[in-house]
């Protein structure tokens, strides 16, 4: 018989009734690292830090509050591992990772352990985590350039008429402490700290004034460049210049909206091995978030889909003697958002 985790089943149900609302959360992709487990899992941050398994809480919390008898399939059709797949299941799969993680939370002030159904482990020590980027394989992921007044100044552009977009690939994606692989066609490897804006429904043609409802949350992306591939059509220009294997850091995790007070003022900066290079607030962006999702959603956009604001002044690009500042095998990128959280990565040599 499995074991209620909460005081009372009548505590159980009083649970269901606060907390059905949407609520705020870090969600992540993540690889369990203890033996026997495979593949990527979603999880949240609880408020001590730890990793929780929203799959398992959430198949308890149905067990517990619901009496259900088929919790983990029915936990796998509401919360599935792939971040894309679960964005697609709109409010309803949001309101099940919140009604999980609210059980959980519920289940450690009680003084209990967040488990699954068959008392397996659901909340994860960092030591047994590693973050993968937030949605692996986005359906779109439109990287913005030219976006800061003061970087295009500084490295000598003229200000675009439009908003100059490009693709990003799955391939080009890693997440938070992930390696960067230094690519054997640059010796000019450039940081971009960005923000990403993650799509949260279906919508086409959004208007300005509504863009903000298209958007599910925010993450922390970092924009590395080869630049000599990047400023050359023969060797490949932007579009392989910033879509090199592991170039396309991105996490920790997708902050909720309602985590976010001020989107269109947040501050960015970018650190690297400690010495700070960027530091920007998102009011220098030419073409500001509403006009963003305005452009991109002259395509359809879907849940999980990805866009970027745009890198800020600072980068390594527009420094008199740039070489000092590039990046080389051994450095670490920290790249930092407001509200949003810190993603770092070492930048590693390839064998």
């Amino acid at each position: 018989m499995r074991k209620l985790r909460c005081a009372s089943l009548q505590h159980a149900r009083l649970f269901v009734f606060h907390h059905q609302k949407e609520q705020p959360m870090k969600l992540a992709t993540y690889r369990n690292l203890s033996p026997g487990a495979t593949g990527d899992r979603l999880g949240a941050v609880l408020k001590d830090g730890r990793m929780l398994d929203l799959r398992l809480a959430y198949a308890s919390y149905l067990v517990e509050t619901e009496g259900e008898g088929r919790p983990y399939a029915m936990a796998n059709a509401r919360i599935p591992r792939d971040m894309r797949d679960f964005l697609c299941g709109g409010e309803p799969a949001m309101a099940a990772a919140g009604a999980a993680l609210g059980y959980a939370e519920e289940v450690i002030a009680s003084g209990g352990e967040p488990a699954g159904p068959d008392g397996e482990l659901a909340a994860l020590k960092d030591r047994h985590v590693r973050l993968r980027a937030p949605i692996p394989h986005p359906g779109k992921f439109f990287h913005t350039g030219l976006n800061s007044n003061k970087h295009v100044a500084n490295t000598g552009h003229a200000v675009p008429e439009n908003v100059p977009g490009a693709p990003r690939f799955d391939s080009s994606l890693v997440g938070h402490e992930e390696p960067v692989l230094y690519p054997k066609q640059t010796k000019m490897l450039d940081y971009e700290v960005e923000v990403g804006f993650i799509i949260g429904k279906y919508c086409k043609d959004v208007k300005p004034e509504n863009a903000f409802d298209a958007i599910m949350g925010y993450t922390v992306y970092n924009d590395i460049t080869a630049r000599e591939v990047q400023r050359s059509a023969a060797l490949g220009g932007v579009f392989l210049g910033k879509n090199f294997d592991t170039t396309n850091p991105i996490g920790p995790y997708i902050v909720t909206a309602d985590e976010v007070p001020n989107p269109e003022s947040l501050r960015v900066q970018c650190r690297v091995n400690g010495e700070t290079r960027q530091d920007e607030l998102l009011t220098d962006m030419i073409f500001k978030i509403p006009e963003l999702i305005a452009f991109y959603s002259q395509m359809s956009l879907e849940p999980g889909d990805i866009i970027s604001s745009g890198t800020f002044c600072g980068v390594a690009l527009e420094q008199e003697d740039p070489e000092p500042y590039l990046l080389k095998p051994g450095d670490v990128v920290e790249c930092e958002v407001e509200h949003v959280g810190v993603l770092r990565n070492p930048i590693v040599a390839q064998d």
